[in-house]
This record gives structure tokens, C-alpha cells and sequence, in this order.
């Protein structure tokens, strides 16, 4: 499983699309929280890891995309299949590789914190640091379901717009879910519902800076279920 990982990770770092997608999200993260920076009147990154969500909606699914659909497209899903490890093994490697490189793009971000706590010591006042640290995490939390929807798609398809697509649509419904559109188009009891399984319902307590074992017992179950998906189609195939 290492020599897995390893591998996953060397195809990122070794091609120019991993650093070429590293780097529109680090721009796109930051500038996208930058533009409106001094509209929100407060030295909070609240705004910012509200942006982020929409931005692992389009970058998780374009990472995460090849992981299976590339391996069935070349004929080398057998050849992994045949490997004396588990499909268990092959599903937690991809996706530890996926969430490392998700982790990496995170810490292109991190120019802004440290920026807005230099910023505001200044002023006089400071930016509350365990509120970062807890919405870092959660925000952690939140990729991992996204790459375990996403390995999902990868494994039903050789295709890798199909898997893309399919997991940004699916991504997409998910997150709209706690949104003003879905309480106006939903009788209440359903959008109580849908609100409380929306990822962004429940990260919105990590943004806040508190520690919700309700919201962790979520991602946690969400990236479990789909991983688990994931190794029963595995096992499927001859």
C-alpha cells in the first residue's frame, strides 16, 4: 500500500498538471478571499473557508477524475488487482495520495492567515488563531467526503469526464442542500432534511471554530461509506 501511495503521489509531483492544478487553486483560494478582504469588516478567515467548499467542488473531482477511470482506460486495473494486496489497501492508498495533495493545496493558502495575523497585530487586535486551526481541519474533513464521492465515480467508468462530471454534479446538489435556492424550492421537512446533510450545514460549525463531534461523526461516516462503495466494485470486477 505504500509503494502505492508513493506512486500516486510521484504522478502529481512529476507532472506538470499536478503542479499546474496546485497552483490555480492556491490563486484562485486567495484571490478570491483577497478581492473582497477589506468588505468584510473583520479579521476573520470565516469568509474564506466559506469560499472553499465551491472551489473543492471543481478541484477534488479534477484530481481525484484519473484514479480509476485512467487505470480501466489503459487495461491496468487487472494488473493492480493482481498485486498481492487488497482492494481495501489500493482504495485507502488513492485516497490518502488524493487528500496529501489536497493538504498541499491547502498550505498554498496559508500566506493568508499569517498575513492577517501580522495585519492585525498591528492594528491593535488579532486574529483569533484556534478558529484558523479548527476551519483548516474542518475544511480537511469536508475534502475527504468530496475524495471519497469522487473515487467513487472513478471506479464506476474509464472515462474520465464522466467521472469528473458526475462527481462535481453530485458535489454540487450536496452543497446547494443548506442554500437559500433549495429552502425556497423544498416543502420544510424535506429541506430540514436535505439542510442537515448538506457538507456545508455541517463544516459551518469548524468555520466557526468549534469542534462538533456530530460534524466530524458526518465526514467521518460520509468518507466511509464511500470508500466502502468504492472496494465493494472492486471486488466485483473479474
Amino acid at each position: 500500500m505504500k509503494a502505492l501511495f508513493k506512486k500516486e503521489i510521484q504522478f502529481y509531483l512529476n507532472n506538470p498538471l499536478g503542479y499546474i492544478t496546485l497552483v490555480l487553486f492556491g490563486v484562485f483560494a486567495n484571490f478570491m478571499f483577497v478581492k473582497d478582504i477589506f468588505v468584510y469588516g473583520s479579521a476573520s478567515m470565516r469568509p474564506f473557508f466559506e469560499i472553499l467548499p465551491w472551489l473543492f467542488m471543481i478541484f477534488i473531482p479534477a484530481i481525484s477524475m484519473r484514479l480509476f477511470a485512467e487505470e480501466r482506460r489503459t487495461n491496468t486495473l487487472e494488473l493492480l488487482l493482481s498485486l498481492p494486496i487488497s482492494e481495501m489497501q489500493i482504495v485507502i492508498a488513492k485516497f490518502l495520495a488524493t487528500l496529501t495533495m489536497t493538504a498541499l493545496g491547502l498550505v498554498l493558502t496559508l500566506g493568508l492567515p499569517i498575513s492577517m495575523y501580522a495585519l492585525t497585530q498591528q492594528a491593535g487586535a488579532r486574529i483569533y488563531l484556534p478558529e484558523v486551526f479548527v476551519g483548516y481541519f474542518g475544511q480537511l474533513l469536508l475534502a475527504s467526503g468530496f475524495i471519497a464521492i469522487s473515487l467513487f465515480y472513478s471506479v464506476k467508468t474509464k472515462n474520465q469526464i464522466v467521472a469528473f462530471l458526475g462527481s462535481v454534479i453530485t458535489l454540487f446538489f450536496l452543497i446547494i442542500f443548506s442554500t437559500d435556492f433549495a429552502a425556497s424550492a423544498l416543502p420544510q421537512i424535506v429541506q430540514e432534511v436535505f439542510n442537515y446533510l448538506s457538507p456545508l450545514t455541517q463544516v459551518d460549525n469548524f468555520i466557526k471554530g468549534v469542534l462538533d463531534i456530530r460534524s466530524l461523526f458526518y465526514f467521518v461516516s460520509m468518507s466511509l461509506l464511500f470508500l466502502f462503495l468504492t472496494v465493494v466494485d472492486l471486488e466485483k470486477r473479474p
